[in-house]
């Protein structure tokens, strides 16, 4: 019995190590760049507020806060790496306009413009925030496997939407720099179906175990968030790419070394292997990642078009126009 009990405790931790190792091998390479703002937004417009973003209701009033606390937040973030801009703290800037008797959840603007001025700032970033929830319930056809016969399954179906309005006004010349309403959606049965997850799965949910829906909008609202900051402020993308498994063992070496960032070891082995085999596209694509990843963009549209010429597979070219795009910033 109790030979039995170990053999079945060193099978578990096989298998977990096991598990471990296949989830190692399938860990994609990161690829980090700094990307600027995607709106020209003047060199002299440095210091900034963040408004109250307005609100029908009161649901939408909270998360009009949640909206602006969020803004504030990203773009504190990026301003630690970036120092693009100073920015008011909101609690300061509320005090400001209270002793004004000024409402900071503006919505227009000259009330903009006029509590810029009070607030000494170059801009001020106000809008709106619209959110919905609903709940249905449905079926679905399933498999019995006791009864070994189909079944009707009955589950709630969940939706939610966040639309948050986003406005950035220049308060010296009172113009509009920035100006973008985003939308965005969760259906929980389409969610489920997501090949990445979903925001469900972000979350920490799955299957039919629905996040709550303050949780769903809440997300949502970041995801809004983070667009707009990517308008108006230098910001970080990072791209992930599964890496090739390739036509030799030296390749499996070589991301293994990649993924603890040996780097230039990793491309040494990619090269080893391509000169071992030149048709390996695997190998050659591998390549092109870490050249891309050491800043060698050159090098890795070299790799990636060699490698799309000796198979057409969409990432490869999908790899080689990111490094173009990446050489025109």
């Amino acid at each position: 019995m109790v030979n039995g009990f170990r053999r079945c405790s060193l099978s578990v931790a096989m298998l977990t190590s096991l598990v471990a190792l296949i989830g190692c091998e399938d860990k994609p390479l990161s690829i980090q760049y700094d990307r600027p703002a995607e709106y020209e937004i003047p060199t002299g417009v440095r210091r900034i507020a963040v408004a109250e973003f307005g609100a029908k209701t009161s649901e939408d009033r909270k998360f009009g806060e949640i909206a602006a606390d969020e803004l504030t937040s990203a773009l504190d973030v990026y301003n630690k790496r970036y120092e693009r801009f100073e920015l008011v703290d909101r609690k300061r800037l509320r005090a400001i306009l209270d002793e004004r008797d000024m409402q900071e959840a503006i919505s227009e603007t000259s009330s903009a413009v006029q509590a810029g001025k009070i607030a000494d700032v170059q801009a001020i970033i106000y809008g709106s925030v619209s959110v919905s929830t609903r709940d249905e319930r449905a079926s679905r056809m399933s498999f019995d496997l006791a009864k070994q016969r189909p079944k009707t399954v009955h589950y709630t179906k969940r939706y939610c939407m966040a639309s948050v309005n986003f406005t950035m006004d220049d308060i010296r010349t009172g113009k509009t720099l920035a100006a973008l309403t985003l939308t965005r959606e969760y259906d929980s049965d389409k969610d489920a179906k997501s090949k990445g997850g979903g925001v469900g799965r972000a979350l920490g949910f799955s299957g039919d175990n629905l996040p709550p829906p303050d949780q769903i909008l809440n997300r949502l609202i970041a995801e809004c968030v983070e667009q707009f900051v990517r308008k108006i402020s230098p910001h970080t993308v990072i791209v992930t790419e599964k890496m090739e498994r390739g036509k030799s063992r030296i390749v499996q070496t070589g991301n293994k070394l990649a993924r603890v960032g040996d780097y230039e070891e990793a491309l040494e082995c990619y090269l080893r292997a391509i000169r071992s085999h030149a048709d390996d596209d695997g190998a050659l694509f591998n390549a092109g990642l870490i050249c891309e990843a050491m800043g060698q963009l050159e090098k890795a549209q070299e790799y990636y078009s060699r490698a799309f010429a000796l198979k057409d597979k969409e990432k490869y070219v999908l790899a080689r126009r990111r490094v173009r795009l990446q050489e025109k910033q």
